[in-house]
């Protein structure tokens, strides 16, 4: 799920003009927000990927790594790991 530099700052400059768009939030400088929710959104996507990571190493342990698993399977997992560190997917 690795996610570009690029493409998260272009979420993150959606996401704040959207919220001052719609009168939620004002920054005096928008170039500041657009900043500041970049780094929450890298910091939550690389999160979201070290749990996948462990998931699938998890699965290709218990299964000795004869067939990949499942997108459900690991979606499973992923919410064991999840639960486990205490992150919200």
């Amino acid at each position: 799920m690795a996610t570009s530099i690029k493409q998260i700052e272009f979420l993150a400059r959606a996401i704040v003009n959207r919220l001052e768009d719609r009168g939620l939030v004002e920054f005096g400088d928008a170039e500041a927000g657009i900043q500041i929710v970049a780094r929450t959104l890298g910091e939550s996507f690389a999160a979201v990927d070290a749990v996948e990571q462990e998931a699938r190493m998890r699965l290709a342990r218990a299964n000795g790594g004869d067939r990949d698993p499942s997108e459900s399977e690991v979606a499973e997992e992923m919410r064991r790991v999840a639960a486990e560190r205490n992150v919200m997917l």
